[in-house]
């Protein structure tokens, strides 16, 4: 048999054919994709042709190239969430990371203190009174909330009502006199002046006073007792008179223990009989004079009548004299009786000065 001959056109068909083949194995891959995919990707859903349209009308030549651009590759969400989680339990993030770099962290000893910051600006300067007044209407506050707070009586009737003004304000007075008492010790009181001078003696031993005659009294003595005191110069312990070392107002007192007198005969203690009955005019005079001058100088004077005296009475005198400097006062007895008396131990002569 004689071999068939082909026609000219399919030769040329075929000939297209590998051309196109050629072609299609030149094209890049997608830089996207991973090496050594061989699952191919799917298209979206939308975007298929129908099925036998193209292909069986051009065949594998005729189909359109996919696009090589990155934006048209999907990305899964899930994969995604699956890598964030991954890489963020790494680096510092990371469990043993983590603790090595806390353990680094570790602070140095601490360093020397800075230098002191500027002086603030002087307070306000509140006067004492300013702050009693304040102080006196948080307490009046204080009282007035406790009063609020207190339970009232559940009824009043009419005729309690003068009670009633009347417990109110007995009720303030009580409250401002502990008002008083709480900022007594705040009030700026007035200072009390320093005392320059004063003293407080006794008399040593027993003094016998004659009938009819002016004593002065001497032989004194300081006591070592609670409440003696003797302040400044002046007091001459043996005359028993004392000397003003200023000028100025004297507060000036003397006590006397006064009895009959006595004698020593033997061992043995007598009373001096009386030469009579004690008379009206018998009397005795206790005097503070000023330079010894009882008549000429003024001077503090008591008397006391003997008709009704007993054998031991006191006399005293107490008064304010004026001495200049250097002027000395002292006291006197006057017997203008019958009978020689005595000044018992213990009587006590004392001053104070009181201001210039």
């Amino acid at each position: 048999m004689a071999p068939t001959r082909r026609p000219a056109g399919a030769y040329l068909l075929l000939l297209y054919a590998g051309l196109l083949a050629a072609a299609a194995g030149l094209v890049p891959q997608d830089p996207i994709a991973p090496s050594g995919s061989r699952v191919r990707e799917k298209p979206p859903p939308g975007n298929e042709l129908p099925a036998g349209s193209a292909e069986s009308r051009a065949g594998p030549a005729t189909r359109l190239p996919e696009p090589t651009t990155g934006p048209a590759r999907s990305i899964d969400p899930r994969d995604t969430w699956r890598l964030f989680v991954r890489q963020s339990d790494k680096g510092v993030n990371g469990k043993r990371g983590g603790r090595g770099k806390a353990k680094k962290l570790k602070l140095g000893l601490p360093g020397p203190p800075g230098p002191p910051g500027p002086q603030g600006p002087p307070g306000p300067n509140i006067p004492p009174d300013v702050l009693l007044k304040e102080f006196q209407l948080l307490l009046k506050g204080a009282v007035r909330q406790r009063e609020r707070t207190e339970p009232e009586p559940c009824t009043r009737g009419p005729a309690t009502v003068l009670d009633t003004t009347r417990e109110d304000y007995e009720e303030a007075a009580g409250d401002a006199g502990v008002l008083a008492l709480l900022a007594a010790p705040l009030a700026p009181a007035p200072r009390a002046p320093r005392v320059e001078a004063a003293f407080h003696c006794r008399l040593r031993r027993d003094a016998s006073v004659e009938r009819r005659a002016l004593h002065e009294l001497g032989v004194y003595y300081l006591p070592d007792a609670e409440g003696a005191f003797h302040r400044g110069p002046g007091l001459n312990l043996t005359s028993g008179q004392y000397r003003a070392p200023v000028a100025g107002f004297y507060a000036l007192a003397a006590t006397l223990h006064v009895g009959e007198a006595r004698r020593r005969v033997g061992e043995a203690l007598a009373e001096q009989p009386r030469r009579g009955p004690p008379r009206p005019r018998d009397r005795l005079r206790l005097l503070i004079c000023i330079q010894s001058r009882c008549q000429r100088n003024v001077s503090l004077e008591a008397v006391t009548g003997l008709e009704s005296s007993s054998e031991l009475f006191t006399i005293s005198v107490n008064g304010i004299l004026y001495l200049q400097a250097r002027q000395y006062a002292s006291v006197f007895l006057d017997n203008a009786s019958g009978s020689t008396l005595t000044v018992r131990s213990g009587s006590h002569f004392s001053a104070v000065l009181l201001g210039v």
